[in-house]
């Protein structure tokens, strides 16, 4: 029998190359998903458009993403510090079923009035604003390994045996 884990689709919505890379070979080679199940947005933009047309079980969303892809606008657009936001709000208004785990690189995140907040008070906010559809919030550094455990026993705790 074929585990759910190997044949579900998973958006990830990321725009820094190394990050991205490190992501996708921590679902290939540590979780199991079959690599052509795994699809990517780089923008805010891509990332709604392929949420509409598409259907994920699980979304790994980055925090900061640009308005657009790069590709589209060579400028990006507007870099959106909580674009990941505008994501996690769409899905968890506009799909039932897709499950969400935000994996940033800050440590803070500057709020609009200056103000900064830890990244310990935006996994509190956000996991009490979206409880049915976030999974977690996993801190991503590239020298370490913690992250792609933590991701691996998330997914696998998740959706293995259902």
């Amino acid at each position: 029998m074929m585990s759910l884990i190997t044949s579900m689709n998973v958006l990830v919505i990321e725009d820094d190359t190394p990050k991205l890379n490190a992501i996708m070979n921590c679902l290939t080679e540590d979780v199991g998903v079959v690599s052509e199940n795994i699809y990517v947005a780089r923008s805010l933009t891509s990332a709604i458009g392929a949420l509409e047309s598409g259907t994920y079980a699980l979304c790994i969303v980055d925090m900061s993403i640009p308005t657009y892809d790069f590709e589209a606008d060579k400028t990006g657009g507007e870099p959106q510090a909580k674009g990941g936001l505008d994501v996690l709000r769409y899905i968890q208004s506009e799909t039932d079923e897709t499950k969400a785990i935000v994996i940033t690189q800050y440590h803070e995140f500057t709020e609009v009035d200056g103000s900064a907040s830890t990244l310990e008070q935006i996994t509190e906010q956000l996991l009490k604003r979206f409880k049915v559809n976030l999974l977690a919030v996993l801190f991503y550094a590239s020298q370490k390994s913690d992250w792609r455990n933590k991701l691996k026993f998330l997914i696998n705790g998740e959706f293995d045996g259902r």
